[in-house]
């Protein structure tokens, strides 16, 4: 295999580190452990104890297979399958867009706005892979979610996430863009949290490789401008809230913060906006509104 005649733990990795690098892949050294612990399901540290151990031509064929899938440019997450998102284990796969940092802070600032709450029903649109929704459910037992996409293929995997954790039977999945066409009764919501597609439909092309090859473009491209889907939710979102509730969205930062405000102050009267918040790269990421009460 690749010139390599031992078969145990230390060749394999460093195999996986040559195939890896050789296509100038970062941390190719992390990866290459990552891809072996996936194969073998073991942790690192019990990995980088056993570097002597041999390994069967099965495993250290599929972890070559996966190594040449990275070097190729596939997302790490995707060839292994899952991401870690809020200290919990997701399924990922080309179904929908890989979690981000960025939106684990949008989902404490979720969070602490539930547990302040209490009790009681939420909305997570876009939902994709479903982390918001399942980890804010599994977080706080009280509530039930809608978890809403336009991907019937994004509502799938959010589902099969909501079974692993525990918490599909307090979610209910619903295919829609729109909320004009959501089946939500009025003023039903304590929450809802938003992280559309916002990247300029110009745009697309300039986002790295990795990105802009393997991630699925609906859940990226937010039209002309970015804002198609903002304008959408902040239309149709307001009548599903609660005197009182909150709303959460994610954007691309920059102006685009700014330019929801301009949308939100025409399109939706019923709400204040309460804060902007940025991300840990300081980027004006995160907005908040509240519902005024009658």
């Amino acid at each position: 295999m690749e010139g390599e005649t031992s078969k145990n733990v230390s060749s394999l990795r460093a195999l996986l580190r040559r195939v890896i690098s050789d296509r100038g892949t970062p941390f190719p050294n992390l990866e290459a452990d990552r891809i072996i612990c996936g194969v073998l399901g073991t942790s690192r540290a019990r990995l980088l104890s056993r570097p002597l151990e041999e390994l069967p031509d099965e495993k250290r064929a599929l972890a070559l297979a996966l190594a040449r899938r990275r070097a190729d440019g596939e997302p790490l997450a995707y060839v292994l399958g899952d991401a870690v998102f809020c200290g919990r284990k997701f399924l990922v796969d080309k179904r929908t867009l890989i979690p981000r940092p960025e939106t684990e802070i949008l989902t404490g600032l979720a969070d602490g706005f539930l547990k302040k709450t209490g009790s009681g029903e939420f909305a997570d649109w876009c939902t994709g892979s479903g982390c918001i929704a399942v980890t804010l459910c599994a977080d706080n037992p009280n509530f039930t979610a809608f978890a809403v996409d336009s991907s019937g293929k994004a509502l799938e995997a959010a589902r099969c996430n909501a079974e692993l954790h525990g918490v599909a039977d307090r979610i209910k999945f619903a295919e829609c863009e729109d909320p004009a066409s959501a089946h939500i009764k009025p003023e039903s919501l304590d929450m809802a949290a938003a992280n559309p597609p916002y990247i300029p439909s110009g745009a697309i092309g300039t986002l790295e490789s990795q990105v802009r090859d393997y991630e699925p473009r609906e859940a990226l491209d937010g039209g002309a401008d970015g804002l198609y889907v903002y304008r959408l939710l902040l239309r149709g979102l307001p009548r599903f809230l609660k005197p009182g509730a909150a709303l959460f969205f994610e954007t691309g930062g920059g102006a685009q913060p700014g330019e929801i405000a301009e949308i939100a102050a025409r399109e939706a009267p019923s709400l204040r906006l309460e804060e902007i918040l940025k991300d840990h790269r300081k980027i004006a990421r995160f907005m908040l509104w509240r519902k005024l009460s009658k």
